[in-house]
């Protein structure tokens, strides 16, 4: 009986595992913010080479809520070495996270891991990380 607990216990860890135990792709997060900025808008200009990739990125947090949907979109904010630009990338994170109750404020500094995918809405093509993980 006891193995069998262990052996449940095991199976729900495992099965349970976020992408920060699996395998990044690409980590941002090790970079310079020159060099992280410089990363975002290569990932943004050539999003098919990292479709599928696993990116581990930091910046700062920020919401809109689109005013014709509702929708609220969240991303991670890069800034660039001198400040002066920015570049974001979408986050859609997995679970029922609640907006703002399970969000941090506005400016935070966040990291996010997730799977870079594309998705539509409507006819046009948009790119962020998906079933994503706030660390």
């Amino acid at each position: 009986m006891k193995k069998f607990f262990v052996s449940i216990i095991i199976l729900l860890i495992f099965s349970s595992a976020s992408f920060s135990a699996q395998k990044i792709d690409l980590d941002l997060t090790k970079l310079n913010t020159m060099m992280q900025y410089s990363t975002l808008f290569n990932i943004m200009t050539k999003p098919d080479d990292y479709t599928g990739k696993i990116i581990k990125i930091n910046g700062l947090f920020d919401s809109a809520k689109d005013p014709d949907t509702g929708i609220d979109y969240f991303a991670v904010i890069v800034m660039d070495a001198s400040a002066c630009c920015a570049s974001g990338l979408d986050f859609e994170l997995k679970n029922n996270y609640q907006y703002p109750k399970d969000y941090p404020e506005i400016g935070a500094k966040i990291t996010v891991i997730g799977k870079f995918e594309r998705y539509t809405e409507g006819e046009d093509v948009y790119y962020h990380l998906a079933e994503a993980d706030l660390l």
